[in-house]
């Protein structure tokens, strides 16, 4: 009997310590974007004009540029350009809904019902940004603000 006990101990551990982490075991890694900076867009000369997004959790840095052509992001303080998907729809300033590259895809929507507000040349809207890895799995999912501007 106290085999059996024992048994049923061990098998029921595992799920045991999978609920206590949320229920998912094998949960794909999150994607750790940094702010690009300034000196990013001097340095590495990612002028244009495009959308710039700012999750509502993050600061106040944009952790993606969405531009006529890239995508940008920054990831273990390099700079990764995503390309233009063929499928993308346009954004104000030139910016588009998709880019895809080898490594990274992004898709930066607006948030259904969101109020865009125009102030001059800029506007800015409640956006969507998911960021998904090579296996077309999300890795960064976040909600924020675009704000979308001439450079």
């Amino acid at each position: 009997m106290r085999k059996a006990t024992i048994a049923a101990l061990l098998f029921a551990l595992p799920l045991a310590l999978a609920a206590c982490s949320g229920g998912k075991p094998d949960a794909a890694p999150q994607l750790a974007l940094q702010p690009i900076l300034y000196f990013d867009v001097t340095q590495n000369k990612l002028y244009g004009s495009g959308c710039n997004f700012v999750p509502s959790n993050g600061g106040m840095g944009a952790v993606f540029l969405a531009q006529a052509e890239r995508g940008l992001i920054k990831v273990d303080d390099h700079i990764v350009d995503i390309p233009l998907a063929p499928d993308a729809t346009p954004l104000p300033q030139g910016a588009h809904t998709r880019y895809a590259g080898p490594l990274y895809s992004a898709a930066l929507t607006p948030v259904p019902g969101g109020k865009p507000k125009t102030m001059g040349v800029i506007t800015v809207f409640p956006a969507h940004l998911v960021i998904a890895d090579a296996k077309r799995q999300p890795i960064y999912d976040a909600t924020g603000d675009a704000q979308c501007k001439p450079m």
